[in-house]
This record gives C-alpha cells, sequence and structure tokens, in this order.
C-alpha cells in the first residue's frame, strides 16, 4: 500500500462511518428528530451507572476487545460485523465523545459570567 491508497481508504472509510452515524443515530437518540444525539450515552449517567464520558470509553473498549480478539485468532465469530464495521464504530465513538465534550465546554463557556 502506498500514501495515496493509504488516503483513499481513510477517505472511504470515515465516508461510510459518517453514513453509518446517520443512520445509527437516529435508532440510538430517538428517532428523526434528533433531539439529543448522545441519548444512548446519556442515559447510563441518568440511570446511575457512570458518567456520560465513561459510557463512551465503555463502548470504544467493547470495540477494541472485539479487535484484541481478533489479533489473536484472526477471525471474527459474528459473521455479519466484519473488521471495517467495527472500525467505523469506533471512528463514530470517537467522533460522538468529541462532539459531547464539545457541547458540554461551550454550555459551560456560555453559561460563565464575562470577566470584563
Amino acid at each position: 500500500m502506498n500514501r495515496d491508497r493509504l488516503l483513499e481508504l481513510h477517505k472511504q472509510t470515515c465516508t461510510a462511518a459518517y453514513e453509518l452515524m446517520k443512520r445509527k443515530n437516529a435508532d440510538y437518540s430517538g428517532g428523526a428528530s434528533g433531539y439529543n444525539p448522545f441519548l444512548n450515552f446519556t442515559r447510563c449517567e441518568n440511570m446511575g451507572i457512570c458518567t456520560t464520558e465513561r459510557g463512551f470509553l465503555v463502548r470504544l473498549t467493547d470495540k477494541m476487545s472485539r479487535l484484541s480478539t481478533f489479533c489473536d485468532t484472526g477471525t471474527f465469530q459474528v459473521a455479519d460485523e466484519k473488521l471495517h464495521d467495527t472500525i467505523q464504530d469506533i471512528i463514530n465513538y470517537c467522533v460522538l465523545f468529541l462532539a459531547y465534550t464539545t457541547a458540554k465546554e461551550e454550555a459551560c463557556e456560555s453559561a460563565s459570567p464575562s470577566l470584563e
């Protein structure tokens, strides 16, 4: 693989991850309205299980565990989820985590009084 092929693979993978997020986020976050794109992650905090941020990390850890097993065995037992599916999920969890923490920071900044 050369750099051009690497960058093309990156673009294809991220485009596929983007399309997958559009579909999955509607399923996991209250439907087409998209009123709370983090709903399935905030539920763990609302249920007293862990913070929302840790909820993201739990899901990422699940996917990393799946990749670790793949590295050890060279196969997946769940036939309808391939390596690229797991990678796309990891990309999407990272983007969701970034978006959630960014939104939280922006909310704090807009709520704090100006020092000027």
